[in-house]
């Protein structure tokens, strides 16, 4: 079993299995920016099957595969897929809504090892009884917040946790499209830096309307390390934007569209109290140009070589559960 290649099948389609190629450049530089990129370009995996509900996205894959000159079986039913397949992975990659009925429907199968796209659902307590049951059932379930598994993130976090940036005296982060979707990203990593969360207020601001399946909230965090900051909603029908910026007492990190700054405070020549920050250049301190590729890596690790786990079903309901604070005082605020 050591050594040998994983098979996988995907279930879902769309742009997060695909979809993206045709501008991953525009995804900040991702060299494999999507499961069927980072899959065949990866020698420990065979992907055998794909299957959508949807004629369309069934057609356009089977042409990507075919100009890849991949022998890939397409189905309509994932459940046929799986059966006929046996596969030792099954990629998740369908909408939010349908994660946690087609994992259940994996588990009760016997499949063993699922990748999920984030986040698992909208509602916490419909991820937290998936969770329980994969455990129960012995099924690892890994939960795609890719930075969780990317190197350079991986050390940026150990370093914070210690006090690379000091004492750090607070933090913002500012995204768009949904507090669930692209909030919890950050909210993974947050977690991971600072610990557990004190207490969360969520703020209803122009950005959407808290109607919406996945709001674009804004809100205060607060750790029970004593670390605080905020959270900015914005519209994206203006820009897509993904930043956080982190202040400690020795120097400022800031991560804008996945490249981060550093900056070190550098005192006045002529004022002796005054000290600015200052960038430092050519200190690179992230880098995702793999994209999807530490992800597999890492589920290769787990299967074969009895590696840990970056980012389980259980790790990502800490971002959950603080995108389900953020929402749930705003809506019975608005009812």
């Amino acid at each position: 079993m050591k050594g040998s290649k994983i098979k996988t099948v995907i279930i879902g389609l769309g742009w997060i299995t695909q979809g993206y190629e045709a501008d991953a450049a525009g995804l900040f530089g991702m060299k494999f920016a999507t499961h069927f990129s980072a899959l065949r370009n990866h020698r420990r995996f065979t992907l055998s099957a794909a299957q959508d509900i949807s004629t369309e996205s069934r057609s356009r894959f089977k042409k990507g595969a075919d100009e890849c000159e991949m022998e890939i079986f397409i189905y309509s039913d994932w459940r046929e897929m799986v059966e006929r397949e046996k596969p030792e992975l099954v990629v998740v990659a369908t909408n939010t809504e349908s994660h946690a009925e087609i994992c259940g429907g994996l588990i009760d199968m016997g499949v063993k090892n699922i990748l999920c796209e984030k986040p698992i659902s909208y509602s916490v307590t419909e991820a937290e009884s998936l969770v329980r049951k994969a455990e129960k059932k012995g099924c690892k379930l890994f939960i795609n917040y890719f930075r969780a598994f990317n190197p350079s993130y991986i050390k940026l976090v150990e370093n914070i946790k210690k006090d690379f940036l000091g004492k750090v005296q607070g933090f913002g982060v500012k995204y768009t499209k949904g507090v669930f979707n692209n909030g919890t990203h950050f909210f993974d990593l947050l977690v991971r830096m600072f610990g557990e969360i004190k207490s969360v207020k969520g703020l209803k601001n122009f950005a959407t309307k808290v109607s919406e399946k996945d709001p674009t909230l804004s809100a205060a965090i607060e750790f029970k390390n004593g670390v605080s900051g905020f959270l900015h909603g914005m519209d994206n029908n203006f820009y897509n934007i993904l930043e956080l910026d982190i202040l400690g007492e020795l120097g400022r990190i800031r991560i804008v569209n996945e490249k981060a700054e550093f900056y070190l405070p550098k005192k006045s020549k002529s004022v002796k109290w005054y000290r600015a920050l200052n960038l430092v250049p050519e200190k690179r301190l992230t880098n995702i140009k793999d994209g999807l590729r530490p992800v597999y890596d890492n589920i290769y690790s787990c299967l074969r070589l009895n590696g840990r786990n970056r980012c389980s079903g259980r790790d990502s309901l800490n971002s959950l559960r603080i995108a389900g604070e953020i929402v749930r005082p705003v809506r019975k605020h608005e009812k």
